[in-house]
């Protein structure tokens, strides 16, 4: 994978002040964005990204995996947390300082292979006796505000996958890269799955606190401007997705 030029890496270092501070980052595990491997290492597109912003900015604090609605409310609440990769939505907007985009993902609605559920529409879906999502997280919000009343909230989707496995759920939402990693920690396959409709699409970002320090906030956008702009951003981005567009400019989900 190509790596920043030592031109570009030291302009962007002699431009840049590390300002001095301790900052929480925290992550999940959601691939392709975030992958965790068995030995507890971590890679993914936003992993990459935030460890090269980190050598960029000078920045030496870990990146601590948690689970989603532990860091969404540290993102909220306490100052310098740095938290990745959140969509992008309306509602959302004036919670959070945000930094990219580093990806664009499409959220579908997932059942049983063998289930007989037709869902061909967002009102098929929401006949359903109960979606499970994974709560505070996007397709949470969304199905809420679209007036979903049939949401099984869950803090971690593996366990929305194992309800629907076991009957518990008629279906769950998930990404194409999600559902088939969650399908491997289940011990199950993708096939053992069946996709239906669509229901949301959104670009994926990091987000720092509203109360974190405005020079920290200023030196990692300036820092991810200058990745954005150069061959280390795409490189990172095609060893995981080789085929698909770069995120384009911010949009907003509706």
């Amino acid at each position: 994978m190509k790596r920043l030029g030592s031109v570009l890496l030291a302009l962007v270092m002699a431009s840049l002040a590390a300002p001095a501070g301790e900052l929480k980052i925290y992550t999940e595990v959601s691939p392709p964005q975030q992958i965790q491997e068995r030995d507890g290492s971590l890679s993914g597109i936003g992993v990459e990204v935030v460890r090269t912003l980190q050598k960029l900015v000078g920045n030496r604090d870990p990146i601590r995996v948690v689970p989603w609605p532990k860091g969404y409310q540290a993102a909220l609440d306490e100052p310098d947390v740095v938290l990745f990769s959140m969509a992008r939505t309306a509602e959302r907007e004036s919670l959070f300082h945000w930094i990219g985009p580093l990806d664009e993902t499409i959220y579908y609605v997932w059942v049983k292979a063998g289930s007989r559920r037709v869902i061909r529409t967002p009102d098929d879906a929401r006949g359903l006796k109960a979606i499970g999502v994974y709560r505070n997280d996007v397709r949470d919000q969304f199905l809420t505000r679209k007036g979903f009343t049939n949401l099984d909230r869950a803090d971690d989707n593996l366990t929305n996958l194992e309800k629907l496995l076991a009957g518990d759920l008629d279906a769950f939402v998930a990404t194409f890269d999600e559902a088939e990693d969650l399908a491997r920690a289940a011990g199950c396959q993708l096939s053992d799955l069946r996709v239906t409709i669509p229901i949301c699409k959104a670009q994926m970002y990091i987000v720092m606190s509203l109360k974190t320090r405005e020079e920290v906030v200023k030196a990692w956008s300036s820092a991810f401007g200058a990745l954005r702009d150069s061959q280390t951003f795409e490189g990172i981005f095609r060893s995981y997705k080789p085929s698909q567009p770069l995120p384009d400019r911010p949009a907003l989900d509706n």
